[in-house]
This record gives C-alpha cells, sequence and structure tokens, in this order.
C-alpha cells in the first residue's frame, strides 16, 4: 500500500506543477515499475499492448468525420434550422446556441469541438445582439457538452474501449433520452434567465421556398448521425467501419453538396485529427502501462473490497462514484480520466448489479461536467477566450446551468429505467 501512495502523491505533485496528465502519469507508473523491481521492459511491452486494439482505430475516424462536417458548412445549415425554429423568441440566440449544440455534437461528438465550431460563429452575434457576453460565453460552454451524450459519442467509444464490459452500441442508444434531457434543461434554465432581461427578437419571416430550402439542409446533417448509430445497432457496421462511412459521406457533402469544402480544408481537418489522435493515443497507452501495473499488484481488489466493506448498497456506491467523478473532472480531462478510472471501477460497479450501459451514462455525463467547471474547465476557457470575457466571470453567469446539470446528473443516476429502456428495446 505505500508503493500505491507514492505512485499516487507522485502524480499529484506532477499534476500540481502544471505537468500534462499523460507524462504525470507515465512517471508516476515509471517510479512504480521501479519501486516494485518491474523490469522497464515490461513497460515497454504494455505501451505497445495498449494501443494493439481495433476498437481504437474508430477514434480518428470520428474525429476526422466531425472536422470535416464542420468544415463543409453543415454547422450553417444546422444554425439556419435552428433560427427558423426558436430564432423570433425572445433571446432566440441563446436558444439557437443549444439546439444547435444539441444537432452539431450528434455529428461530432466532442464537447471541446462544439465549443470552438459552434461558439466562433454564435458568440460574436449573440454579443453584439444582446451586449450580454458573460451569459452568451456560458451558455456556449454548458450546452457543448451535450456531445459527449448524444450519439455518436466519442467518449462513449473511449469508455466502451477501457471498460471492455459493454457495446458501443448499447451506449449510443442509452444515450439517447439523457442527451435530450439535457438539452430541454438547458433551454428551461434559459428561458427563466432571459426572462428578466430586455432582449431584442429577430423578426425575419420565412417564405415557404426557404422553410423547404432549410429543412432539406437539415436533413443532409442529420441523416449522418443516423447512419452511424444506426449501422452501429443493426450490427451492419462496427464503430470503425461506421467512422470510415462518416468520413466519405461528410466528403461528399462537402465536395458535391455545399460546395464549400476545399482541399486546404481537408489538409487542416487531418492536422487537427493527428493532433487529437496522438493527444488520446500516448494517454491511452500510458493509462494501459498504469493499469496493468496496479491489476499485477492487486489494487483493484483492494479497493473493491474497501468499497465493499464500506457500503453494500449500489444507491450509495454510485453517490460516491458521481462524487469522486466530479472532483476528478476538476482537474483532469474527461478522456484522460476515464483511461485511469473506468478499468478499476467499471467491474466493481458490475459486482453491485449495477448495467454496464448505466454506469457508463453516469461516467460520461459526471466526467463531462468537469468540462465546465475550473481549474481545467476546457470548455469554458474555450468560450471565454472566443467572448473576450475573464474566466471567472463567465463560471459565474454559469452557476444555474451547473445546478441544474447536478439535478440532471442525480436523475440520470437514480432513474435508470427512464432511459435503458432504449438499449432494451433492440436487446442489449
Amino acid at each position: 500500500m505505500s508503493v500505491l501512495i507514492i505512485y499516487v502523491l507522485i502524480f499529484l505533485v506532477l499534476i500540481a506543477i502544471s505537468m500534462p496528465i499523460a507524462f504525470s502519469l507515465g512517471i508516476s507508473s515509471v517510479a512504480a515499475f521501479m519501486m516494485t523491481e518491474r523490469s522497464l521492459e515490461l513497460l515497454a511491452q504494455r505501451l505497445w499492448t495498449g494501443l494493439d486494439a481495433f476498437t481504437l482505430v474508430a477514434i480518428p475516424l470520428f474525429i476526422l468525420t466531425g472536422e470535416l462536417m464542420g468544415s463543409s458548412g453543415i454547422l450553417k445549415r444546422l444554425l439556419d434550422f435552428a433560427r427558423l425554429m426558436v430564432g423570433r423568441i425572445k433571446g432566440g440566440l441563446l436558444y439557437i446556441n443549444v439546439l444547435v449544440s444539441m444537432l452539431f455534437g450528434g455529428v461530432n461528438g466532442s464537447a471541446v469541438a462544439d465549443t470552438s465550431a459552434v461558439g466562433s460563429m454564435l458568440i460574436p452575434a449573440t454579443k453584439k445582439e444582446y451586449n450580454d457576453p458573460e451569459l452568451t460565453a456560458s451558455v456556449t460552454s454548458v450546452s457543448s457538452i451535450v456531445g459527449p451524450i448524444i450519439p455518436p459519442s466519442l467518449p462513449m467509444l473511449i469508455y466502451a474501449f477501457a471498460a471492455s464490459n459493454v457495446p458501443v452500441a448499447a451506449l449510443f442508444l442509452a444515450g439517447i433520452v439523457p442527451g435530450i434531457i439535457v438539452g430541454l434543461a438547458l433551454l428551461l434554465v434559459t428561458f427563466f434567465i432571459i426572462r428578466r432581461k430586455d432582449y431584442t427578437r429577430y423578426e425575419k419571416r420565412y417564405k415557404p421556398g426557404d422553410i423547404f430550402k432549410i429543412l432539406l439542409w437539415f436533413l443532409v446533417a442529420a441523416i449522418l448521425p443516423f447512419i452511424m448509430v444506426a449501422g452501429i445497432v443493426g450490427g451492419i457496421m462496427t464503430p470503425t467501419e461506421s467512422g470510415c462511412i462518416g468520413i466519405i459521406y461528410a466528403l461528399l457533402v462537402g465536395f458535391f453538396i455545399t460546395r464549400e469544402l476545399t482541399f486546404s480544408a481537408v489538409y487542416k481537418s487531418m492536422v487537427r485529427t493527428v493532433v487529437i489522435t496522438a493527444i488520446v493515443m500516448i494517454m491511452v497507452s500510458i493509462g494501459n502501462v498504469s493499469t496493468w501495473w496496479l491489476s499485477v499488484e492487486d489494487y483493484p481488489n483492494m479497493i473493491s473490497s474497501m468499497f465493499e466493506n464500506f457500503t453494500e448498497n449500489p444507491y450509495i456506491f454510485l453517490l460516491l462514484m458521481v462524487l469522486l467523478y466530479l472532483f476528478v473532472g476538476l482537474f483532469i480531462e474527461q478522456a484522460a480520466a476515464m483511461i485511469m478510472l473506468v478499468p478499476i471501477f467499471a467491474p466493481l460497479a458490475a459486482s453491485y448489479g449495477i448495467q454496464p450501459e448505466h454506469f457508463g451514462i453516469v461516467t460520461c455525463l459526471a466526467l463531462a461536467i468537469g468540462l465546465i467547471t475550473p481549474p481545467v474547465g476546457l470548455c469554458l476557457f474555450v468560450s471565454s477566450s472566443i467572448a473576450k470575457v475573464p474566466i471567472e466571470r463567465v463560471f459565474k453567469a454559469s452557476t444555474p446551468y451547473l445546478i441544474t446539470m447536478a439535478l440532471v446528473l442525480i436523475f440520470v443516476t437514480y432513474f435508470p429505467k427512464l432511459y435503458l429502456w432504449v438499449p432494451s428495446l433492440f436487446g442489449y
């Protein structure tokens, strides 16, 4: 146990001095190997075997699909659709922000990408229209976490790999209802906030031809996540094959339908995909080393025994996990936290009789909240930088949304039957 304490302390100290998570975990793992007199050749071997999984091929494909769809003009079409639906309501641009995040999140499956893409388009316009940059930035950052919940979802893909006890299709199906609930809850909070504000209304009237064109473009955008999710759920495609189909569809739409995608944009999308994938894969590789060492030293069984001695009640266990995830999310990004924690706690949750899909959704949502809470809060930093507002003011404006998200998290944690009927309907 003393070695484990030293291992954790080294990791925490390195994080405290702002060393990247992957390197902090790697250095602490090397120290652990040396303290337990294990060969460093094994460490190198585990680095490689951590990446030797076909499922991981889907990660860059999903990322590239989202990047290409963002560059092909699809986001503009989704914005037009959202404006058609709620644009004439008081504070319509804020409602549009939430709706576009729900729609675009279903395409790119990444909260940070959603914040950057949606924020760069909507924050300047909303800031100019309402002169309320704090609220604008807070709505953008908070609504972006819908992306990891509504399928297809990159974090769910990472969770399925880390847990290895739940199909990707089951997680995708389980995330549909919670994602919609999160979106509706954010719309409701926005309604109560702007009710006291003197915002102008968007008065444009649409001709029947314009409405038809907007709806047609919306179908072009909406069909992609449907194809990807339906293909996986129906057993027609693996997640990797689904990612390939997504890329082909995005290229066809961008080059031949919207005609806004250029070879330069494709190159930039591929560069961003390589960078993001490298970050994730380094974390996966080093996380495998850490997980293997912990397993060989039998620490997961020790942790399991500690939890079981503390409580046999699955509801108390879920409460402890939610609190742990919220705390970890303050300091560690969602994907990194999943790779570190899920291999340990997913089997433990199963021993409490908790369905893998249930625990997966709770994990994805709880750690997603960390994306909008300092000191890490990547989505918060992105939106505040676009709005050119201090992050403290954006976080203060986000408080009502955070309270609402906490209530939704409790709902998702303790009432799983309200959304697990969807995967059950498809035999999962």
